[in-house]
């Protein structure tokens, strides 16, 4: 029995326009495009399937009418549902051998070991973008009013502002995107997030393009412990912020607390780091997992999550930042800045977000009037967006405005910040304006009393 024959005429005879409406044309042999082409055009006509007899009457094409007559001639009894899976498995079996294929015809004589690892993560994610793997969503008859308790658990809020933690939060489908022009603080806000959830007692999965893994925690270790930054990294501390640094970077490891009582005795942090690496583990499910990659790709993301969201209990999954991200290792006709590169990463990001249930955060770049640089559509697939307003170093703050929110109220906000910890929030902050709007008022009374 022919799988596609059989799917056709039961999701006619059915009526079933739920299993139709994801039988994508490529996973019809190419013999069976043009009568594809025709059922989707009714579909789209009508507003409802149509009937083999309807299909007699439209069908000009000789070919195509003798194809539906031989669809009309299968003796078929069994559920479109399942004919559509054992089609899916078809097809995705030959896209996988054919990909294989050419790889090895093409490729694999010449490229190196991490060439040749991306470059099957890129096979995997170009056929997981042709086939849907997602289990079809719950029916309107046994779908679920809440959420169950699990996923509630999983909600994060920003961490950049107390007041309004209060009254947003983020599921674990969400992608959340931040604009800001170069210099504005996106990075800044992306070490904040990863330090608020990992002071939470979960993971954050922190991919970056720009500073390595090294900047990235010693900016998240200032963020927790207060030290101005640029003294941390530059090792000029005195002994009760040595005690913090201590204290914060043995609380990564399983037994730290026992090593950091060794330090209290010895007071050399070379000595504490160098047991803590060479004698402990890290935590196995609360880290600041910081993945660095000058050349990231979306293979490369799927498959770094793939590794580490269910063993590391991952609260949030940071992209910094969107614009810098390839879709692949092989060169696009557009080049990287290309809008549908962008757009595509963007969607891509949004999917995973869904797929490993773990809410995306990523900025991405605006231009002198705000609006996102190279590709506007990039915000499409966001669930929230704000840009961020920064002002003078002196004035202690910094706004989010929000631009986009699907689940909750468009509100922005203003935190305090400190520039030298690098530290945003939880308190909220006047900004400059608002600031000089209350002291007119006050002189107004002063003048009136």
């Amino acid at each position: 029995m022919n799988i596609a024959s059989a799917l056709i005429k039961q999701v006619l005879e059915l009526q079933d326009f739920q299993t139709w409406s994801v039988t994508h044309k490529h996973y019809l042999p190419a013999e069976y495009h043009s009568l594809h082409k025709i059922i989707d055009k009714h579909c789209e006509q009508f507003h409802k399937m149509p009937t083999i007899e309807d299909l007699k009457f439209e069908i000009r094409d000789s070919g195509t009418r003798e194809k539906l007559f031989a669809i009309e001639a299968v003796e078929v009894d069994a559920d479109p549902e399942m004919l559509l899976q054992y089609l899916k498995n078809e097809f995705t079996q030959k896209e996988i051998l054919n990909s294989l294929e050419d790889y090895v015809e093409h490729s694999v004589a010449f490229e190196d070991a991490q060439e040749s690892v991306n470059h099957l993560h890129q096979i995997v994610l170009d056929i997981e973008d042709k086939v849907d793997l997602e289990d079809p969503q719950e029916s309107m008859q046994r779908i679920d009013l809440f959420e169950p308790e699990e996923d509630l658990q999983k909600y994060i809020s920003l961490g950049l502002n107390e007041e309004y933690d209060h009254e947003i939060q983020f599921s674990p489908r969400d992608l959340i995107m931040v604009g800001g022009r170069r210099g504005a603080g996106k990075s800044v806000i992306c070490a904040n997030i990863a330090n608020n959830v990992y002071n939470s007692g979960k993971s954050a999965v922190y991919f970056t393009i720009e500073m390595d893994s090294r900047s990235i925690l010693q900016r998240c270790c200032s963020i927790a412990t207060g030290i101005p930054f640029a003294r941390l990294r530059a090792k000029n501390l005195n002994l009760t912020e040595w005690e913090k640094v201590a204290a914060w970077w043995a609380n990564r490891y399983v037994d730290g607390q026992d090593r950091l009582k060794e330090y209290r005795e010895h007071r050399d942090f070379s000595r504490l780091h160098n047991v803590l690496k060479n004698n402990c583990e890290l935590l196995p499910t609360q880290q600041l997992d910081v993945v660095y990659d000058a050349g990231l790709t979306l293979s490369k993301i799927r498959s770094e999550l793939d590794k580490k969201v269910k063993q590391l209990d991952v609260g949030v999954i940071i992209v910094d930042y969107i614009n810098q991200v390839k879709r692949s290792s092989l060169p696009s006709r557009g080049g990287q800045y290309d809008w549908t590169e962008q757009i595509e990463v963007s969607k891509a990001l949004k999917s995973m977000a869904q797929e490993y249930e773990v809410p995306v955060f990523s900025p991405y770049q605006t231009d002198a009037s705000g609006e996102a640089r190279f590709a506007k559509g990039i915000l499409d697939a966001a669930d929230a967006a704000y840009t961020l307003e920064t002002w003078d170093h002196e004035d202690a703050c910094i706004t989010l405005n929000c631009v986009k929110m699907r689940s909750a109220s468009m509100k922005s906000f203003t935190s305090e910040v400190d520039w030298d910890s690098l530290k945003i929030g939880p308190a909220s902050a006047l900004t400059p304006k608002e600031r000089e709007d209350s002291s007119h008022k006050t002189g107004e009374e002063i003048d009136d009393i």
